[in-house]
């Protein structure tokens, strides 16, 4: 069964707690460009990439209030490579989990955006 990608980030937006602002803000992304992915009657469905990153941006913010959200079904959706990652990281105290994440984000910061393959 296919997971319905923009009901998971509506999901998401409200275990967050956040407003659809700081959604955005927290995301990079537009009022206007979050506003349509949450909105049902919009075709606009959020990237993988998206939700993947609000998952990882919520969990670190409320590891709590995501357990059940982020992890159900055993984390459909999740590479065989995330899936490995988040289990290792399970093995960790919050506060430990915590700085693992903080780590791995600055890293991906550093990293900068991906680079593009020719012709795609």
């Amino acid at each position: 069964m296919k997971t319905d990608t923009k009901e998971e980030f509506r999901q998401l937006l409200k275990a967050s707690g956040w407003s659809q602002a700081e959604a955005s803000r927290q995301l990079r992304m537009t009022p206007s460009a979050l506003s349509q992915i949450v909105r049902r009657n919009s075709p606009v469905h959020p990237s993988a990439v998206s939700l993947r990153l609000f998952k990882l941006l919520v969990w670190h913010e409320k590891p709590d209030a995501l357990q059940a959200s982020i992890m159900h079904e055993d984390m459909p959706g999740l590479s065989q490579t995330e899936r490995q990652m988040i289990r290792k990281l399970r093995q960790h105290s919050p506060k430990e989990q915590r700085k693992f994440l903080r780590t791995f984000v600055n890293l991906l910061d550093l990293a900068g955006p991906p680079k593009r393959k020719k012709g795609k």
